[in-house]
């Protein structure tokens, strides 16, 4: 499980115009708990503030399996 902060610029020129152009996102492994989740959306409102700036965030959560290395290598399921 991981959140993800999304951050997109209004653009200013052409058939664009009010819309918003994606800048970029937190990866995977940056806000693994909530606790730091908050904390860098509350910095990221500060410095990409509203309405030049569109900041959206999502809970993403996803399934993995640990193996055993050397299991892993021997057999083929």
């Amino acid at each position: 499980m991981y959140y993800e902060i999304c951050v997109s610029k209004l653009r200013d020129k052409g058939q664009y115009k009010d819309q918003y152009i994606h800048y970029f996102a937190t990866a995977k492994r940056s806000l693994t708990s909530r606790s730091e989740a908050r904390i860098v959306l509350a910095h990221f409102v500060q410095i990409f503030p509203a309405p030049m700036y569109f900041i959206s965030i999502s809970k993403q959560e996803e399934i993995g399996e640990g193996f055993d290395v050397q299991d892993f290598l021997e057999n083929e399921d």
